[in-house]
């Protein structure tokens, strides 16, 4: 990537901000050991002892969804031509989700010990169940904590000069290192220190841009009330449009919902505090993050008046746009104080990793290798006997895995627009099914397993469906490159025609008729078009429905495809 005079960040790193990093990486290190304490059990491990004070859990929940992403890329979105505070209405549909979350999950979560959303859902459900929900969170944590690896090491990179590469495996060291050191407690604790951090970060970039912009403060806020700058609501009925009120209040809940009540990174916080009442306080208290994402789009708004229009038009580049505040941080801010903002981006960064490493270990032990073990020789037992020894291995094990992704996503980066599409898309595929399987739970809605085989991948294709348009390939027998994404879809729903009819036709044509809907339906979602931009280029709809409609989709056909009475008696007097 080469980057124009305006956006490339000139002058480095100097020692002072090396020094002011690398007291940060120990303070913290050594500050998280501390507090760990020792961890006697797997239950100190995973869920910190159930001793953990709700307003450190709500912190944390705060710095893991406060992640580089949130921190370099919303910045971009109000410093655009035509950019303003919109991006806010989503915080609607956050709020309304940790009500929902509060209130609702908390109390099924607290039934009984558990350690995870999929230990509940394979109880009310059946064990299957959370083999298929542990699967799906395996999938969204390696696609979209790779991503937002990846668009930490950019940043660090762009700054410090350090290979893309380095960057990325250096996060990751640090990050399992920390896990290491004491579980979920460590994970709580490091998270306080870098929720602080991300705060003072994000006060001390929008105070400097103040100060660097030209002129006045009153006529830097006139200047960008005169373009729109400070619009807060779109009542615009455009699906293609990402930020909109309608968004925020139909859309919005539902990636919420996903995001910290079904998603293991998030939702493990919940299951560390003493009891339902604290779980309950710290998820609500969390809507305050809101505060740190109206700090950066402020911090947007004011390098629209720090950078000339020239200089502006240089940032509106595909992949550049992620270099506005690291060139503004080295070009701008004094030695010393430019190694606190990287310290704050490092922290939202690991903040992100080491809790997405005690999850991914979390749950790996639960779904996989605990059941291994009981069915294991005396032999196998001894080997795999020390349950913390066995989660430390795992947690080495997926950062290697989610350093691999990252690293894959200086590729597949190429196919977003910017890095929020690129975190949201990637986990867009996961999300839904995951919800539309928890909210199945939560109803006490019966249906078997096979209902769920057919829901789960036709709800990922639906979201790929209506996410993925004109991935053109040049193929050699082909005269003109190909759109494979039209391949995918309609070979996809052929395929799940024909296998419905194979598998499904035998005295069950109402569950027939809800394959053949629900591949209509995925076909009519990838021709839809939502009109035309100001580039004269198709729209579609935009990234906050995509969670919806994987919800939806694998909510009704579970529902559909329940086996009939009659099959369920003739399999049960065959058995």
């Amino acid at each position: 990537m080469i980057l124009s005079e305006a956006t490339s960040p000139a002058g480095g790193f100097a020692l002072a901000d090396w020094i002011v990093v690398a007291l940060y990486l120990l303070g913290t290190t050594l500050l998280g050991a501390r507090l760990a304490g020792k961890q006697a059990n797997i239950r100190d491990f995973f869920l910190g002892g159930r001793k953990l004070p709700w307003w450190a859990i709500s912190g944390s929940i705060i710095a893991t969804e406060i992640s580089a992403v949130t921190f370099i890329a919303v910045p971009t979105i109000s410093f655009a031509e035509g950019g303003n505070l919109t991006y806010l209405q989503l915080a609607v549909g956050s709020i309304l989700a940790r009500i929902i979350i509060g209130y609702y999950f908390v109390p099924r979560y607290y039934q009984r010990e558990i350690y995870s959303p999929y230990d509940y859902m394979g109880n009310q459900l059946g064990p299957r169940v959370k083999t298929i929900t542990t699967l799906l969170f395996f999938v969204g944590a390696i696609l979209g904590q790779g991503a937002r690896i990846y668009v930490t090491a950019f940043v660090l990179s762009a700054i410090t000069g350090l290979n893309l590469t380095s960057s990325i495996w250096i996060m990751g060291i640090f990050s399992v290192g920390w896990t290491l050191l004491g579980g979920m407690t460590t994970v709580i604790w490091t998270d306080v220190i870098q929720f602080c951090v991300l705060t003072v970060g994000a006060i001390l970039v929008l105070g400097f841009a103040i100060a660097a912009a030209p002129g006045s403060m009153s006529s830097l806020v006139a200047d960008a009330a005169d373009v729109g700058k400070f619009q807060l609501l779109d009542v615009s009925l455009n699906p293609a449009t990402a930020y909109t009120l309608w968004c925020g209040l139909l859309a919005a809940p539902f990636l919420n919902l996903a995001a910290l009540g079904t998603d293991q990174v998030m939702a493990q916080r919940m299951f560390c505090c003493r009891n339902e009442s604290d779980a309950r306080k710290a998820i609500l208290v969390s809507s305050v993050g809101v505060g740190i994402a109206l700090l950066m789009l402020l911090v947007g708004v004011t390098l629209y008046a720090y950078y000339t229009p020239g200089e502006r038009a240089a940032f509106d580049t595909k992949n550049i746009r992620e270099t506005l505040l690291p060139a503004f941080i080295v070009q701008a801010l004094p030695v010393g104080v430019r190694g606190i903002i990287i310290a704050a981006v490092f922290a939202s960064a690991v903040s992100s990793l080491d809790s997405a490493l005690a999850a991914l270990s979390q749950s790996t032990a639960s779904a996989f290798i605990q059941p291994i073990k009981r069915r294991a020789r005396s032999g196998w037992r001894k080997y795999i006997s020390s349950q913390i020894a066995l989660s430390k291995v795992l947690v080495v094990a997926w950062g290697a895995v989610l350093c691999l992704m990252a690293t894959a996503c200086i590729v597949i980066a190429d196919q977003f627009d910017n890095a929020v599409d690129l975190a949201l898309g990637l986990v867009g595929y996961t999300y839904g099914p995951l919800l539309g399987i928890f909210l199945l739970a939560l109803f006490g809605i019966k249906r078997s397993d096979a209902g769920l085989t057919w829901a789960v991948p036709m709800a990922m294709l639906a979201v790929f469906a209506v996410s993925q348009h004109n991935l053109n390939v040049n193929v050699a027998w082909f005269k003109e490159p190909i759109d494979i994404s039209d391949w995918i879809v309609w070979l996809g729903s052929a395929a799940v025609l024909v296998l419905a009819l194979l598998k499904l036709a035998a005295g069950a044509p109402t569950r027939i008729a809800a394959i053949v809907v629900a591949t209509l339906a995925i076909v009519c979602l990838h021709q839809y078009e939502a009109g035309t931009g100001p580039d004269g280029k198709t729209q579609y709809l935009a990234f906050p429905w995509w969670c919806l409609i994987g919800t939806v989709m694998t909510f009704t056909l579970a529902c559909a495809l329940r086996r009939p009475k009659r099959a369920k008696r003739a399999a049960a007097r065959h058995h």
